[in-house]
């Protein structure tokens, strides 16, 4: 649905001729930075993606954005705000700094709204959830709305964040029912993560989609001790994500995995789509786990996660990856 949703706000953001935006449909720097463009531009019209979308759809690719943020360059921009190393810049104006902790920093200053105080609350929320060190109330209801909503919702959100803050979480009725719903993603996650042994290096695989957020879960494991994630989870009969999560003082770089898989992101945290040959679904493991093997250099054991524990029984065997050192293998 969500591909439907997306063309009928091009369509209304084309024959009104309204200021459109793209911005990153996955998590909340997405969100705010598509507050911050309604902040600017009241009228104008979002349109959430994420950046398999951007690469692969004509119609995205066609439109020339007033404004994208947190995504691949589409081809066509008047501005655009991004910190991932993996996106390279196209835009007329681009106001792309690596080193940036969040898109909505770059959001805040490429749309001149420095000194609006939402604009510098919804960016103080960003910086804590994109950097995995959420500690404020404010940042941790932004990002339980986020995990909570779907793409509809998220439309409703940034234009509630864009009027009124983070406080209008607090007062909205539909918010506080996509907070409500994301606690309880995070409890069964927390369960989850009780019933996998911490090692330095972690490979999962969950081969039906337990309605958790998977990042999350990298970030909890991190938490506890693990320094390298990747977590695989099959989300249709094709569709297959990789969410990677490394500590940011290592020796682990994710966009060495990821990209190979057609995604990107940052050295600490990437992720990748990967869509399965039609009759031979269980190839999108052999190619994440021969990936892994390759940057690694050595053997990975991935572990099986069911509903609410480990299987620990179980573990996924694939074809062996190429031996020796891999030029992008951690030093």
């Amino acid at each position: 649905m969500n591909g439907i949703y997306r063309l009928l706000y091009i369509a209304k953001g084309l024959i009104e001729g309204r200021p459109m935006a793209l911005c990153d449909v996955g998590d909340a720097d997405g969100l705010t930075s598509a507050a911050i463009f309604l902040r600017k531009y009241p009228s104008g019209v979002v349109v959430f993606a994420a950046p398999r979308d951007v690469q692969s759809s004509r119609i995205i690719r066609s439109i020339n954005w007033t404004f994208v943020a947190d995504l691949p360059c589409p081809g066509k921009a008047l501005i655009r705000a991004d910190h991932h190393r993996t996106n390279k810049p196209c835009a007329v104006h681009e106001y792309y700094d690596i080193d940036a902790p969040c898109s909505a920093l770059m959001a805040m200053k490429a749309l001149g709204l420095e000194g609006d105080e939402v604009v510098q609350e919804l960016v103080n929320v960003a910086i804590q959830t994109d950097t995995a060190n959420i500690t404020t109330k404010e940042a941790e209801l932004v990002d339980l709305a986020v995990k909570g909503s779907d793409y509809l919702g998220r439309l409703y959100l940034a234009h509630l964040l864009s009027r009124e803050g983070v406080k209008g979480l607090l007062l909205d009725g539909r918010a506080q029912e996509w907070i409500g719903r994301a606690m309880k993603m995070k409890e069964r996650m927390l369960k989850i993560a009780d019933s996998i042994p911490i090692k330095e290096e972690l490979a999962l695989y969950f081969p039906r989609d337990v309605g958790i957020s998977y990042r999350q879960l990298t970030i909890e494991l991190q938490h506890r001790g693990a320094v390298f994630v990747n977590v695989v989870a099959r989300l249709g009969r094709r569709k297959f994500r990789l969410y990677c999560g490394a500590d940011r003082e290592s020796r682990y770089d994710c966009t060495q995995v990821a990209t190979k898989l057609g995604g990107g992101g940052h050295k600490f945290a990437s992720g990748a789509e990967i869509k399965a040959p039609l009759l031979r679904p269980e190839a999108a493991l052999d190619l994440f786990k021969n990936v892994l093997e390759s940057y690694l250099g050595h053997g990975v054991e991935i572990m099986v996660v069911g509903e609410t524990v480990i299987d620990s029984s179980r573990t996924v065997s694939t074809a062996p990856a190429p031996r020796g050192p891999s030029s992008a293998a951690p030093p």
